[in-house]
């Protein structure tokens, strides 16, 4: 692929899940799309190029930032600089705290809150060089409800998605200047194939817990994220019940608490009778 003056999206986690989702809807809107993932890259580009052959492939590893940047400058070589970077790169591991080991939950801290620092950085001379092109790129980083409300079994999960979420806040007051904007999403539960490893052995307790926010299909999920990207909004949560629940939970704190405490009351008492 040569460069063009038609836009370039980058999507990290872009062989699964909301960010293989988001890159097809990019292809079907004309864009052309490198995506970046650890794994099952070629698979996705051949699944991909059945919509448009302005995709890339590159693996990388967004724990190692020095890689990462070998492999941007390779993008922007071929495909240009980036109009939109999405970082939707991230795992979870639905462990209750006592049952985590260290390892566990560094790992989590490291692809889902240190990844996406690394990605941010990594990218930055690129979405700078943009501006000078007279772009107004946008980086969008992908996180979780679970970033605005903890959820039980999820120690690891929600502290590394509660940190994207001030990374992404500052991030947005301190690019501003530069004419590069920031948003973050924060879906609930969404289809994916992260969410169907973690329902093999993950807590009854957590999967009931987490219904309060909703569960969406991917693609419904990715309809209302998608278009929401190209708004001027900074926090995207989709899902109308999720927004509800954040919403009280931000207005309310202290009902929000005691009405998660009560759910949770009845739950273990479920799972204990």
């Amino acid at each position: 692929m040569t460069k063009s003056t038609t836009k370039t999206a980058w999507v990290t986690g872009g062989s699964s899940g909301i960010g293989l989702e988001l890159t097809k809807r990019l292809l079907n809107d004309g864009y052309q799309v490198c995506i970046f993932a650890h794994a099952g890259i070629e698979q996705a580009v051949t699944e991909l190029q059945k919509i448009s052959p302005a995709v890339g492939g590159f693996e990388i590893d967004v724990q190692n930032e020095s890689t990462m940047e070998a492999k941007f400058a390779e993008a922007v070589a071929n495909f240009g600089t980036p109009d939109l970077l999405i970082n939707s790169a991230g795992i979870s591991i639905a462990k209750n705290f006592d049952e985590m080991t260290s390892q566990e939950f560094e790992r989590q801290i490291n692809i889902n809150l240190i990844g996406s620092r690394n990605v941010a950085h990594a990218a930055l001379p690129y979405l700078k060089q943009a501006v000078q092109q007279s772009k107004r790129p946008k980086l969008v980083f992908i996180a979780s409800a679970a970033g605005l409300v903890g959820c039980y079994g999820y120690t690891g999960y929600c502290s590394s998605k509660f940190g994207v979420i001030g990374l992404a806040e500052v991030l947005r007051m301190e690019l501003r200047s530069q004419n590069i904007d920031v948003a973050v999403v924060c879906p609930p539960e969404v289809d994916t194939p992260l969410v169907t490893e973690e329902r093999k052995n993950g807590s009854p307790i957590t999967a009931a817990l987490k219904q309060l926010g909703g569960s969406m299909p991917v693609d419904t999920a990715c309809k209302e994220i998608y278009q929401a990207i190209f708004s001027s909004e900074f926090m995207i949560i989709p899902g109308t019940q999720t927004r509800i629940l954040t919403k009280i939970s931000r207005v309310l704190p202290d009902l929000y608490r005691n009405q998660i405490d009560k759910k949770l009351d009845k739950i273990m008492q479920k799972f204990a009778s």
